[in-house]
């Protein structure tokens, strides 16, 4: 096996948290789309508009929201401008960095690791998520694959095939480490990444994984996973 030289990581859930609930699906519904007093969210989710959102590098949120009405024929009321941006104020508010994280970062980066952050994002809170959060002196620009930017999101073997040009590395080079067994861990594996998933709430505490994907409760524990990478290496 390859020896890992470029750590990948997801970033919700695993590098940040957030407290706000579900932007994407505030504005489905601040726009009107498919609506629904029976749903806990307001809305029935649309896996489309999700992708839409995901995917679109549109920075302007009323050009956005142009884009979005064009695209799905929705009706907004006059004030689903201001919405939006009330969504995009709060949501790039209440990001929070989990406390394991930089002290592994840096551990990461002592031993020489490439580090990059692959992410299904939207373009409107990135900016702040990685400045404020001091995230940036970890991940230069050129180190972020965006779903935005690529216009693939995770799982799609596309937004691996990025990440790879983008960073200069082989699939086997890598080691992708995220929450979600299907976008993060399977999504790479397939691809031919090595990976680690990564369940501080203990979600999977009772399921089957593949024996070959480290099972974490901390970032921290990611150290002993390509410590025993090397030594098995040797």
């Amino acid at each position: 096996m390859q020896r890992t030289k470029v750590v990948l990581l997801d970033l919700w859930k695993t590098l940040v948290t957030s407290h706000c609930r579900e932007p994407i699906f505030t504005l489905q519904k601040a726009l009107a789309h498919r609506v629904s007093v029976n749903s806990e969210l307001g809305v029935i989710p649309d896996d489309d508009f999700l992708r839409f959102c995901l995917t679109t590098p549109i920075h302007d949120p009323q050009e956005f929201i142009e884009e979005a009405v064009r695209r799905f024929g929705c009706k907004p009321p006059e004030t689903a401008l201001a919405d939006f941006e009330r969504i995009i104020k709060s949501e790039s508010g209440c990001v929070a960095r989990f406390e394991d994280v930089n002290p592994t970062l840096q551990a990461l980066q002592d031993r020489g690791y490439i580090l990059g952050v692959v992410s299904n994002l939207w373009p409107f809170p990135a900016p702040r998520i990685f400045e404020a959060n001091g995230l940036a002196q970890f991940f230069p620009q050129q180190n972020r694959i965006f779903s935005f930017e690529v216009r693939h999101r995770k799982p799609e073997r596309e937004i691996w095939e990025a990440t790879c040009h983008q960073l200069g590395c082989s699939p086997q080079e890598c080691r992708m480490v995220g929450d979600n067994l299907q976008a993060d861990v399977l999504g790479s594996r397939d691809f031919g990444m090595k990976t680690a998933l990564i369940d501080r709430a203990g979600d999977y505490a009772d399921k089957d994984l593949p024996e070959d994907v480290p099972h974490m409760h901390e970032l921290t524990q990611l150290i002993q996973v390509l410590d025993e990478e090397d030594q098995r290496a040797k």
